[in-house]
């Protein structure tokens, strides 16, 4: 919603937002833009004439919404807009949609998609769902054929709940990974590859699926397009394969093409996955005509997107230096992938992970046992607090005290805590140097990474 709002803004709109809770990166990039947003719902927020845009949170009884229906202000859901405005041909202006997709990685995968395009000179539009710190804004329109979007399972708006990448007419798509997520919208797993099965089949004969080729469930949904399937991964089976190298400061690996073609890829963002995700960005902008060369020159410099595994700073603290990390972790396997990244990377610190239990998903049992694993690679977890908690019965909500103790009697340090406060003050209590530690939350963890800064440096 943000990054298409000041796009709107930038070609001349007026455009004004409201939200519940506006929080960094993307409140800062906001205010940066000059666009001006509502703390909170009002009907007094809204404009006497214009196109109201309604957001997938917004639902029937917000006071908003309520009165822009009462003076029947034209509505429309955020996809359709972009469906008309970005992805629809027009005359001069053939468009063939770029679609990453998948449960995870989608974020990164796009910005990489898309600025591989513009540095190669292509002139892309795209629509990255956070901070891309490779391109000069979330949301361009671009001058050239195609049009790069992050393609969101979950539902589109209030009077639609198909998700989102129905309205976003694939040309090329990237299949990352499926596992089951949002469990206030999917019942069930099955429920969640038909979303997929239904999307890779909108792509057109002429198009492309590149999809990861080490999952058997990406594996049966790709078998669902009517277009060429380009798959990648680390098992023999792939068209494409990597082969893990070294991490320090920069990630390495060996790529392997279907001709026979053989490089080096390095990138400086950390973990295995990202690699993969840098590969499946090279080999969909190859079928636009992006030579692996110049793609594999381009990932050299790359800075990846805010709050994905982003340092955000080394300070120094008792002799030696804290590493702090923000990331938007908030499924056991973007938990376990990203710690297992960190490991690597520092394998002689002590690593802490911090979570906060948010997605409507993560607050929910679901994945109880999966959680407890996913922090191996760590040392010290502390689990924040539920978020929004009390719309779950308390039988159904994650037991946070069950994953300590799971993880205490694993031989791991383990804390519960509900306030962001007691959180600083614990870790500026156990905090010695020599320390990496991960803020994972998909929402603004109440400004955690602040406070805790102010603690490491003394200044709280």
């Amino acid at each position: 919603m943000a990054s298409v709002a000041a796009e709107l803004h930038r070609a001349g709109f007026d455009v004004t937002g409201s939200d519940a809770g506006i929080y960094p990166p993307m409140s800062d990039f906001l205010a940066g833009q000059g666009l001006r947003v509502f703390e909170g719902f009002s009907p007094d927020n809204l404009p006497s004439d214009g196109l109201i845009v309604i957001g997938n949170a917004v639902s029937r009884g917000n006071v908003e919404l309520e009165a822009a229906l009462d003076r029947s202000l034209p509505l429309i859901s955020l996809p359709e807009l972009i469906n008309r405005r970005y992805l629809a041909s027009r005359p001069g202006l053939l468009r063939r949609s770029v679609v990453i997709a998948g449960t995870h990685g989608k974020t990164t995968t796009a910005s990489l998609t898309a600025a591989i395009l513009r540095q190669a000179g292509l002139n892309p539009g795209w629509m990255i769902g956070g901070i891309p710190r490779d391109l000069p804004v979330p949301c361009a329109f671009g001058g050239g054929s195609e049009f790069v979007i992050e393609g969101d399972e979950y539902d589109a708006v209030y009077y639609d709940k198909r998700p989102k990448f129905f309205h976003y007419r694939p040309h090329f798509a990237v299949l990352t990974s499926v596992e089951f997520d949002h469990a206030d919208i999917y019942p069930d797993f099955a429920a969640v590859k038909d979303a997929f099965r239904k999307f890779v089949r909108l792509l057109p004969r002429a198009g492309r699926l590149v999809a990861w080729g080490d999952d058997d469930t990406v594996c049966e949904i790709a078998g669902n397009a009517s277009c060429p399937v380009i798959f990648y991964g680390e098992s023999a089976g792939c068209d494409w394969r990597l082969e893990m190298g070294t991490s320090g400061e920069s990630t390495c690996g060996e790529i392997l093409s279907p001709e026979g073609g053989r490089w080096t890829m390095e990138i400086p963002l950390p973990g295995r996955h990202n690699l993969l995700n840098a590969l499946a960005a090279l080999i969909v902008v190859r079928e636009m005509g992006v030579s692996v060369e110049s793609s594999l020159e381009i990932l050299k410099s790359i800075k990846g997107v805010a709050r994905r595994m982003e340092l955000a700073g080394e300070f120094p603290h008792g002799g030696s230096s804290v590493v702090l990390y923000d990331d938007f972790a908030h499924h056991p396997t973007a938990v376990r992938e990203t710690l297992s990244a960190l490991k690597q990377r520092h394998p002689d610190r002590r690593l802490w992970a911090v979570f906060e239990p948010r997605s409507n998903t993560m607050v929910r049992k679901r994945f109880q046992n999966e959680l407890a694993a996913a922090f191996n690679d760590a040392d010290y977890v502390i689990l924040g607090a539920l978020h929004r908690q009390e719309r779950l019965p308390e039988d159904e909500r994650l037991d946070r005290w069950a994953v300590a103790a799971g993880l205490e009697q694993s031989g791991k340090s383990a804390w519960v805590e509900d306030s962001v406060e007691a959180i600083a003050e614990l870790l500026g209590r156990h905090l010695r140097g020599g320390e990496v530690v991960a803020l994972m939350s998909n929402g603004s963890f109440g400004g955690l990474k602040d406070k805790l800064i102010k603690k490491i440096t003394g200044n709280g």
